[in-house]
């Protein structure tokens, strides 16, 4: 997928400081999709279709370019960069807010019998975790961590916040395949303070991860501050003719804080602080194609007594890519929303196919 940065004179910063330790490695990604999409009576779209050309970002993994720096130290240690800028590529505007590198911005020293330290904004371990419970990772409508859209904002299956800013990052070395990894992220009087815990094990045809994550709340609710607790767990295990794929996640104290890493926002839908959800998937390769298909049931426990009882939202959705070449890849997915909501949603039904290239 990547390839060294020949033209080294177009970075001029980077070439004054590079050795013969160290590279510089430009990547990236361009994810589009043609998208028919029905919504439900009760959404804000009232039931209307919509046809469109979308980025990946919709539906993940999204297009982008990035810049890997590392610089081999000695003794086994290493010093990185990592900087990933991502864009729509149907319109080639800028996304994550408009940030330069609003995909990945850190720096980082690898040891390879004590670990790494990461510093700057990173992925959240609920997204990497998310990643190992359905069959083409965080992408198409497979992916269990996107938000329904619903009437004042967005309705989650997985709760899935990607990134976090001002993050401190721990990761283990691998022991026999397992590893754990601990993240800080600094409130700095701008955003809510985030803490995560992530133990991984990846072994032969079995993955498995389980990550545990809450926020300390910038402004108070309830006189409460600690809010959206997670736990996550995604697993997948490869039996060669298929591999199948499970998650599970439980969410209390949720909050519509607007700088929470996790943020529950459902608007007139529905008010709910616990969620519980579970996913089941299988992925069959078939020379240069894989078939795959899974289901996502979530259930939200009403907080305040406003909706009568607790309500589910669901999606059932099937997916094919087939491979081009190593970096080329055609692709199409169908879902349906299940559940007490899924009139509520504008994503009812959709069918997608696309293109997407990596470099």
């Amino acid at each position: 997928m990547k390839k060294s940065l020949i033209a080294l004179a177009t970075l001029g910063a980077f070439a004054g400081a590079a050795s013969a330790q160290s590279s510089v490695t430009l990547y990236g990604l361009v994810d589009l999709s043609v998208q028919h999409v029905k919504s439900g009576d009760l959404s804000p779209n009232a039931g209307k279709s919509l046809t469109k050309l979308a980025d990946g970002v919709e539906w993940g993994p999204g297009s982008r370019w990035g810049l890997r720096v590392s610089e081999d130290l000695g003794s086994g240690l290493k010093a990185n960069v990592v900087l990933e800028s991502g864009f729509a590529a149907d319109t080639g505007a800028s996304t994550q807010g408009n940030r330069l590198f609003g995909r990945q911005a850190f720096i980082s020293l690898a040891s390879t019998s004590a670990g790494e330290v990461r510093l700057g904004r990173q992925y959240t371990f609920n997204d990497e975790t998310v990643a190992l419970n359905n069959p083409f990772g965080n992408t198409m409508f497979l992916h269990t961590g996107v938000k329904y859209t619903v009437v004042g904002g967005g309705l989650p299956l997985f709760i899935d916040s990607p990134r976090i800013d001002n993050a401190l990052q721990y990761i283990s070395p691998s022991f026999g395949g397992f590893r754990l990894q601990g993240m800080y992220g600094f409130d700095e009087k701008a955003q809510d303070r985030y803490y995560g815990l992530k133990a991984v094990y990846a072994n032969g045809p079995l993955n498995v991860a389980l990550a545990y994550e809450q926020n300390k709340l910038l402004t108070a609710v309830a006189g409460e501050d600690k809010a959206n607790k997670t736990w996550t767990l995604g697993a997948n295990y490869d039996f060669g003719m298929a591999r199948v794929y499970a998650g599970f996640q439980q969410g209390k104290d949720l909050a519509n804080s607007a700088s929470s890493g996790n943020v529950l926002q459902s608007g007139g839908t529905l008010t709910a602080d616990k969620l519980r959800t579970w996913t089941v998937g299988v992925g069959v390769p078939v020379g240069a194609f894989t078939i795959g298909a899974n289901y996502v049931r979530a259930k939200y426990d009403d907080a305040t007594g406003v909706v009568v009882g607790d309500k589910t939202i669901g999606r059932a959705a099937v997916g094919a890519t087939y491979s081009l070449s190593k970096t080329t890849t055609l692709f199409t997915a169908y879902q349906q929303a299940t559940g007490d909501l899924k009139d509520n949603v504008n994503e009812k039904r959709g069918v997608e196919i696309g293109l997407r290239k990596a470099f």
